[in-house]
């Protein structure tokens, strides 16, 4: 069965208010991280820029008051770093994915390689039927975390572009997601520019000229 994919307003912020997760919320947590991935230049080891954006994803996923006040907390089971909600039975894991991110027609996949534990995961969601939009809010759901609905932050960002949405996994291959029930766009690539270059020194400061230094004649 395709995926159910959300672009339009009407659909994307029911669902996102459902699971407690507001798209401005999400959205200024990706510019955050999106600043300290610029900050990566050609000089720094080639996995950087990912490390960069999924350790800032995370952190801020983990630190934002307005998500904790929501009732998202720290989640380190089966070594997926990421966050849940107990009283959804949600959990959620920053990815990094590829330029089909927040592009309708297409499915985004993660650009590095994961292990079993997400297998575990994703191959539970595909098990189980996700709840309806409104059943997202049922009361405290049983342990253990393996058992929680798992969603991913996928974001893809690039010298052109950027784009980001919460995606639900069902399949995955060798280590990588192949297909989604739902995905929820927060935006779509060309909606935002890409990384933002330095600004060049400027002229005035650009280059000195030396000043000539004559002894004076006596």
């Amino acid at each position: 069965m395709p995926a159910v994919v959300k672009h339009q307003d009407y659909e994307v912020l029911p669902h996102l208010e459902a699971m407690h997760l507001p798209r401005a919320v999400l959205l200024d947590i990706f510019d955050i991280a999106l600043g300290e991935w610029a900050n990566v230049n050609d000089d720094d080891p080639v996995e950087t820029r990912l490390d960069e954006m999924r350790r800032w994803l995370t952190r801020h996923l983990r630190t934002d008051m307005r998500l904790r006040e929501l009732g998202w907390t720290k989640c380190k089971h089966g070594k997926i770093e990421g966050i849940k909600h107990d009283a959804l039975g949600l959990k959620l894991a920053a990815f990094n994915t590829d330029a089909r991110t927040g592009v309708v027609s297409k499915k985004p996949s993660n650009v590095s390689k994961k292990g079993p534990q997400t297998t575990e995961l994703t191959e539970h969601n595909s098990a189980v039927a996700e709840p309806d939009m409104f059943g997202y809010v049922k009361g405290v759901c049983s342990d253990p975390v393996s058992k929680y609905d798992f969603w991913c932050f996928c974001v893809h960002a690039s010298d052109e572009s950027k784009s980001a949405e919460i995606s639900r996994p069902i399949e995955i291959v060798g280590g990588f997601v192949r297909d989604f029930s739902t995905r929820v766009i927060l935006l779509e690539p060309g909606q935002r520019p890409g990384r933002l270059k330095p600004n060049p020194v400027p002229e005035d400061f650009a280059a000195i000229e030396t000043p000539s230094i004559s002894r004076r004649k006596a």
